[in-house]
């Protein structure tokens, strides 16, 4: 026997952002935003416009950037794409490269308009956000598929993406105002 005993739990230090408390309000957003993008996935896409999703795994998103800041936010939205990425199998594809590009540039968006105090309220971050997202995933498209062409699609999807982006900041700022977080 080497003589080392293992570390008990009161041993260990207790602060950060990653403490049982914010840790599992972060692992919950993640599995409500994973599920929405695994359910969003499988649903069919707008009768106007079928490459247009309505972004509900964006809720857990919003409602961790107003709840926990920008890191648990990121934590969210990168490990969503993630997870969504591994279990529809594209994980590593093209698919997933625009999807990922589409996440970072919105959760980007939204931080910066979180950051601008007051001007900006949880409704306007998600409608920017998602117009962000609609239109980096075009860039990525485009530079995937190698011809611009395709941005003949993305004003009609930035200008649809707005009022989806809007309603589901809407959903989200509703959920935070019901939220009792101790």
């Amino acid at each position: 026997m080497t003589g080392s005993m293992p570390v008990s739990a009161e041993a260990r230090p207790v602060a950060g952002p990653f403490t049982s408390r914010p840790m599992a309000l972060t692992a919950g957003l993640l599995a409500v935003a994973s599920v929405l993008g695994l359910v969003e996935a499988a649903l069919p896409g707008l009768p106007v416009v079928p490459w247009l999703k309505l972004g509900l795994a964006n809720i857990a998103v919003v409602v961790a950037l107003v709840v926990s800041g920008g890191r648990t936010a990121c934590v969210v939205s990168i490990g969503r794409v993630l997870i969504v990425g591994l279990a529809a199998g594209t994980l590593g594809s093209p698919a997933f490269a625009i999807s990922a590009a589409g996440a970072t540039v919105s959760l980007a968006v939204m931080w910066a308009l979180s950051r601008a105090g007051r001007v900006f309220s949880p409704i306007g971050w998600s409608a920017a956000g998602s117009a962000a997202h609609v239109a980096a995933q075009f860039c990525a498209a485009a530079w995937v598929l190698g011809s611009w062409s395709i941005l003949v699609l993305a004003p009609l999807s930035v200008l649809l993406a707005l009022p989806l982006g809007a309603l589901t900041g809407w959903l989200a700022r509703t959920i935070v105002s019901r939220l009792r977080i101790v």
